[in-house]
Parts: C-alpha cells; structure tokens; sequence
C-alpha cells in the first residue's frame, strides 16, 4: 500500500487518543472543559462521554476525509504530484488533534497549563507544516491558496502559492513567540497568521490583474 508510513502515523493518533481517554475515563469530572476564551478562563463545557470522545471522532472523520477527497477532485492527477507530503501533513493534523485533546484531558485531570502557551508551538507546526504543503501543491481544488483568481490561472496558483509558502512558514515561526511571552501567546498565534492570509489574498489578485485575466 503506497503512503504506509503516514498513514500508520496517522491512525495511531487517533487510536492513541482513544485510548487515553478510556484509560482516564473513569477519573475526568462529570462535565469537561473543552473550550478557552482568549484570555484562558473556560467557556464551554461538554458532558464526560461526549467531551472524552469528540475529538478522537472528529479526528478519525477528519481524517477519513482527507484521504478520500483526493479522488473526487477533477484535477486529481495533480494532486498525486505532492501526494506525499499531502499524506505526511494529513497525518501530521492527526497529531496536532491528539495533542489538543491530551491538552483537554490533563486539564480536566487537574493539570492547568497556560492553554495559549501551550497550543503555540503545535499551531506554530501546523503553520509551518502548510508552508511545506503549498509550497509544492499543484492546482487543485483540495489543498493550497485557493482563491477565484488562483482557481482561474494555473500562473496565479504557483506565484501565490510559492509566496503563501513564505507567508506560512513565517506565521509558524512567529507563534513559537507564545512560549516566551505567554501572556501574549494568542496575539503571536493569531496575529501573523491573519497577516499571512490577508497578505496572501491581496497578493493573488494583484497578481492576477497583472497578468490581464480580468
């Protein structure tokens, strides 16, 4: 089977995080806090049995999803182009969903990291980890900048893509700020990434009124 290694990579995330959560299952609170407010206080709650197993589920449908689309897309022979580092960011987001539900379970244990801080890094990956994706994505309608002048010129895909590669891996770089500035933590995840997408947007259609598409 082609792309095993990912995809074992992948699965066991999501098994991995399953099982922690029937392990502590009998220890978490009657309602979990699943959800922080900017500032880190919680605000939403979740009963034990649906707060234990969310996001496991969502990460397995996720999943399930990220490898099947592929095959419906009408620009698929491109995809099989970067296939591969298509398969090792999926799983990559197996892991990223694993390490936020390990977060919400030691939280609801009574371990109270400083949430921003810690999602910091693991967004940070994510961002980067995009960087990587799009830098080699050929036009499809799946992964990438996809944007109405990016989908209308294969030309305005590779320039704003091959840009939004540096746009990504800077925003991911950038929030790694949360773990020396923890109070701040959001403001260096959210902040350069909304730069990144306005910048990316803008950057597209300029490129595409260059070109005399319109």
């Amino acid at each position: 089977m082609r792309y095993r290694r990912p995809r074992a990579l992948g699965i066991a995330a999501i098994v991995l995080a399953g099982i922690a959560s029937a392990v502590v299952y009998p220890d978490l609170p009657a309602r979990l806090a699943t959800n922080w407010s900017l500032d880190g206080g919680v605000n939403g709650t979740m009963t034990r049995p649906l707060g234990a197993f969310f996001l496991p589920t969502l990460a397995a449908g996720v999943y399930l999803f990220m490898l099947v689309s592929p095959r419906f897309d009408p620009r698929k022979r491109n995809i099989e182009a970067f296939r591969g580092i298509y398969e090792w960011f999926a799983a990559g987001m197996m892991w990223f969903l694993g390490y936020v539900h390990a977060l919400v379970l030691v939280w609801n244990l009574g371990v109270r990291p400083p949430i921003g801080a810690a999602l910091a890094p693991a967004i940070g990956a994510v961002l980067y980890g995009a960087g990587l994706l799009v830098e080699r994505a050929e036009p499809n309608w799946i992964a990438g900048i996809r944007t109405p002048w990016t989908l209308d010129d294969d030309v305005v895909w590779e320039r704003t893509n091959r840009r939004a590669a540096l746009a990504l891996k800077f925003a991911g770089i950038a929030a790694l700020g949360g773990l020396l500035v923890p109070d701040a933590a959001i403001a260096f995840v959210v902040v350069p990434a909304l730069l990144a997408v306005a910048y990316i947007t803008v950057y597209s259609y300029v490129v595409y009124r260059r070109r005399g598409t319109t």
